[in-house]
């Protein structure tokens, strides 16, 4: 479960994130043994498990030191100070995430102190100035790349490279599928019930989300970000890369079959809302589905697989 600040810390206002996610690089689905071994990125940490309803291996947290200027928008200047946290999940020894995140506080003194000091809060950042929090919001998740302010983004990408440049994998896939980013944000405030919403991004593959919670709702926001990334790359893999390259493939006489029974036996058995967590959970998601209607999106989609699928096999054969 992610750290956040220490209980005589003061209780952190905003929280910024990013999660990249992807195909595994190798051939055949990792058993929870195999996953649990890749996971091991800390020699002597634990890693954590569980089995059901979908099989999820996490990594420890790895920490790391930063010292930057937040990216503002608008107007306003500000720095940050402390640790981000960061971890490795596999679902079902098949899909990789990477994950980053750092809750920010107020800085009790305006001049920087000792590392000490910031380690003993791991995955708190202090924030010297006085920025408008939504400022700091929106520069985050409008930030470019390289990032301007806090970044995220080569964090969590560093923690992608550890596990796929391990020995323990074949480097191979049985689909070429790109990389779904989801960049988030979240104003903690008490007595605050969680909502979510979706910003625009206009960049390809990437999504941004907004959220509201409690502070002591920052670990399960952590969750349900990883969850909404894991949800929006499957479809967006289902419906742009598989559906899409078979109905191509089909028109051009060409076999997609072993794709579309890939999407049927090993990506569509992961959808799987994460209702069953927590009811403040369940709110979030239950808000997000009223939106996007996500869910249903995707089962419209893994119909249209096992359409194509049937397709495939009733053609005639090819004749040369």
């Amino acid at each position: 479960m992610p750290r956040v600040a220490e209980p005589d810390s003061p209780a952190p206002t905003l929280a910024l994130g990013e999660v990249r996610t992807c195909l595994i690089q190798n051939q055949g689905a990792l058993s929870t043994p195999a996953s649990v071994a890749l996971m091991q990125l800390i020699p002597g940490s634990p890693v954590s498990k569980v089995e059901r309803p979908v099989r999820r291996v996490i990594s420890p947290e790895q920490v790391t030191g930063i010292d930057c200027r937040l990216n503002i928008a608008r107007e306003g200047r500000g720095r940050a100070i402390g640790t981000v946290l960061s971890h490795a999940v596999v679902t079902n020894g098949r899909v990789l995430q990477g994950s980053a995140h750092v809750a920010l506080t107020p800085a009790e003194a305006p001049e920087r102190r000792e590392w000490r000091h910031y380690l003993r809060c791991p995955g708190v950042v202090e924030v010297v100035g006085s920025p408008n929090p939504n400022n700091i919001l929106d520069g985050f998740l409008t930030d470019s790349t390289p990032a301007r302010g806090v970044d995220l983004a080569s964090i969590s990408d560093r923690v992608i490279e550890d596990v796929q440049g391990s020995s323990k994998l074949d480097h191979r896939t049985p689909l070429r599928a790109g990389t779904g980013v989801v960049r988030w944000a979240a104003t903690l405030a008490p007595d605050t019930v969680p909502t979510v919403g979706i910003v625009k991004s206009d960049v390809s593959n990437v999504h941004t989300i907004r959220l509201r919670g409690r502070p002591d709702d920052l670990p399960m926001l952590i969750r349900f970000c990883e969850e909404f990334a894991l949800h929006e790359w499957l479809l967006t893999t289902v419906m742009d890369v598989i559906v899409a390259r078979a109905e191509v493939d089909i028109e051009r006489d060409r076999d997609p079959l072993e794709s579309l029974l890939f999407a049927l036996d090993q990506l569509a058995p992961l959808w799987m809302p994460p209702t069953y967590l927590s009811e403040r959970m369940k709110v979030l998601w239950d808000g997000l589905e009223d939106r996007t209607h996500y869910t249903t999106l995707f089962k419209q989609q893994v119909t249209r697989v096992r359409d194509l699928r049937d397709q495939v096999k009733i053609r005639p054969p090819r004749r040369f």
